[in-house]
């Protein structure tokens, strides 16, 4: 039987990953940091019980060794086009395998866990339905659940959360705002960071910035609670 429920982790390439925190750390830093956070929300959604299966879309051979190791599916780009149209593309692809619904999710959210992630399977109520979860700004959007898989295309970055919410509502589809704090945090510039190291220290959860793709960048997996 083929899974049912994907997830699916957009990754651009280490090397121009977190460049809006270049003042802040230097690039071997920011290229540890977007590893550990990767690593973190992949083996969340592999704890996940509402998760089947996990995909990868980057354009970085380097990153699709990195899925492979975390038994993700790679699905590698000719070269990145963005966000919105690499997951477009991606779920194209999935789209061969039949899945009834995707969970996009972001893949620098430091304090991930799978019973985050199993959050936004709670009270569905409908097939045919659309689930968003906001930043921490009510900005952009870190999640986001359809079922079908296309039920609305994808629109991520500046006012992702409205627009992914306007685009839901007009095709009619049964809609819910998922507020869950722990995938409320997504590092994109310094004061993210400065968030993260006054609520959890520097190093949350197990989350280290001490190793790159093939290192131990965990002490264990992602915790559930």
């Amino acid at each position: 039987m083929q899974p049912s429920t994907w997830a699916l982790v957009p990754l651009k390439s280490s090397e121009r990953a977190k460049s809006r925190l270049a003042g802040t750390l230097d690039a071997e830093q920011r290229q540890r940091l977007f590893f550990a956070m990767a690593r973190r929300v992949i083996l969340a959604l592999r704890e996940s019980r509402n998760i089947d299966a996990v995909a990868v879309v980057t354009s970085s051979l380097e990153v699709r060794a990195f899925a492979e190791s975390l038994n993700a599916l790679p699905v590698v780009q000719q070269e990145d086009a963005g966000m919105s149209p690499a997951i477009e593309a991606a779920l194209r692809i999935l789209n061969g395998m039949h899945p009834e619904r995707v969970l996009i999710v972001a893949g620098d959210l430091p304090l991930v866990c799978a019973s985050a992630v199993d959050e936004i399977f709670t009270g569905q109520v409908c097939r045919e339905h659309v689930v968003v979860v906001p930043d921490r700004h009510r900005d952009g959007t870190n999640a986001l659940l359809c079922s079908p898989p296309q039920a609305i295309a994808p629109c991520f970055g500046s006012s992702s959360f409205r627009r992914h919410l306007a685009a839901a509502r007009a095709a009619n589809l049964a809609t819910r705002v998922a507020e869950i704090e722990r995938l409320a945090l997504d590092l994109d510039c310094a004061d993210d960071l400065e968030h993260l190291r006054s609520r959890a220290g520097a190093q949350p959860w197990g989350l280290s910035m001490s190793s790159g793709p093939a290192g131990d960048t965990f002490s264990g997996a992602a915790p559930r609670g």
